[in-house]
């Protein structure tokens, strides 16, 4: 039996589709780990607010983001299933060093390579999803991997909560880096090979654009374009949310670290994997109304976001519900609303990603929508973040994350009408189809 009538299988493609996600998940457990994890880092190692700031963010997504288009045209040219195996290799042996850690540079180097491992991930996974399934059920399935960014804030936060409180944070970093030593050699033995005499040899042509020529067509796609730096405005929030929420819980609502990473954790696994998932299905059935809501579902998303946080970031320390004998924080249940909206985007967007360019392109056009997203979120959010809480602290003390969150939660509407105006342009460009 031949490679393509193999991966045509209903059954090999939802295995493929599992094992990406299981890799996804464990991608991103390893980031918001680093977050739960911050109060202990900082009282082991004496360091501010900034400095973890610095390498939550820039020092993770520098290397993160250099190595983004690259490792993506490799991908595209080699082997999707190739440099994925590898790179999720890499981030696993980078995410255990950082628990062996002798002092704050190492930690810093240890996630600077953690970063260039998981700039490997993302879109050679996204490429196979894309090679496997139609448009048709595309965005739904690209949702589905998508919720791996929630599958791994519960396994990061309430995991890795856990694991610390009880042997340490160094154990929970080398307990997340376990699983994806084996992961990454089941999917160099097992992953989707190109249908060719070549084997897993390129389909790319010999004249097909260079690298920077690549990445300059994908960005003159207007719809591309905006719904990149939409994603990255409102990520200069999202990401500064992702590394400090855990210690806003703990700071404005009087949680333990065990406390604070269930709550998020059951947010991301209500709201997150849910929102995420519905928003790839909700997509495919509103684009037989017109294309534009591809990307309009996740604009009016992003609009709905922003009154969500105003709620969250002004409701008084300790308010909540009794449920069952048991106190439930109001700011845990607006979460896993808000975590609903906020997860909406992910599927649609990749999706849109997937069709506006050729097969042999969709690993780097999703790599340029990832550096780009990065380059302006997660590079100046965490570190904003926490250099705004310093500048407060001496007026507000323990609540100065708390407004430092708040002025910035105005990004998502930004977000929303950029993902507002490429709506408009999107069932144009994909008329055109450019190739990039």
């Amino acid at each position: 039996m031949g490679i393509k009538s193999v991966q045509e299988k209903p059954a090999y493609r939802l295995y493929i589709l599992l094992l990406l996600l299981a890799l996804n998940s464990l991608s991103y457990a390893d980031r918001h780990l680093f977050s739960i994890l911050i109060p202990a880092i900082k009282a082991e190692f004496g360091i501010s607010d900034s400095l973890l700031g610095l390498i939550g963010g820039p020092g993770f997504i520098i290397s993160y983001v250099l190595c983004s288009m690259p490792l993506a045209r490799l991908a595209d040219r080699w082997s999707r299933r190739g440099v994925l195996a590898l790179s999720a290799t890499l981030w696993s042996a980078a995410t255990a060093a950082s628990g062996l850690a002798a002092n704050i540079v190492h930690l810093a180097l240890a996630r600077f390579t953690v970063g260039i491992g998981e700039a490997g991930g993302l879109p050679p996974a996204q490429s196979m999803l894309a090679g496997l399934y139609d448009e048709k059920r595309r965005s739904g399935v690209m949702g589905v991997l998508a919720s791996g960014t929630y599958f791994g804030l519960v396994i990061g936060l309430l995991g890795g909560a856990a694991i610390a409180a009880q042997w340490g944070w160094r154990a929970a970093f080398l307990t997340i880096a376990i699983p994806g030593f084996p992961l990454a050699l089941l999917l160099w033995l097992t992953g989707p090979r190109r249908a060719s005499p070549a084997g897993e040899a390129s389909n790319a042509p010999a004249d097909a654009p260079g690298f920077w020529a690549s990445a300059r067509m994908c960005w003159n796609i207007r719809s591309l374009r905006l719904l990149a730096v939409g994603v990255g405005t409102f990520n200069i929030f999202g990401y500064a949310g992702a590394v400090w929420m855990p210690a806003f819980f703990m700071r404005s609502h009087g949680m333990s670290v065990v406390e604070a990473g269930a709550w998020l954790g059951l947010g991301a696994a209500i709201g997150g994997v849910t929102g995420s998932m519905a928003g790839g299905v909700m997509v495919d059935r509103l684009r037989r109304h017109g294309e534009q809501w591809q990307l309009r579902l996740p604009a009016i998303a992003f609009l709905l976001s922003f009154p969500m946080n105003l709620i969250i970031f002004t409701l008084p320390g300790g308010t909540g519900l009794t449920i069952a004998g048991i106190h439930v924080p109001g700011v845990a249940m607006l979460s896993i609303v808000n975590g609903f909206l906020v997860a909406i985007w992910a599927g649609p967007s990749f999706g849109a990603a997937a069709r506006l360019v050729p097969p042999s392109q969709r690993a780097q056009a999703t790599a340029m929508l990832v550096v780009i997203i990065n380059v302006i979120g997660s590079t100046i959010g965490p570190s904003l973040g926490g250099l705004v809480s310093d500048l407060l602290a001496g007026h507000m003390g323990d609540e100065s994350l708390r407004a430092s969150l708040l002025l910035m939660s105005i990004l998502t509407v930004a977000g929303g009408l950029l993902f507002w105006r490429a709506s408009t342009f999107y069932p144009r460009d994909l008329l055109a189809r450019q190739p990039c």
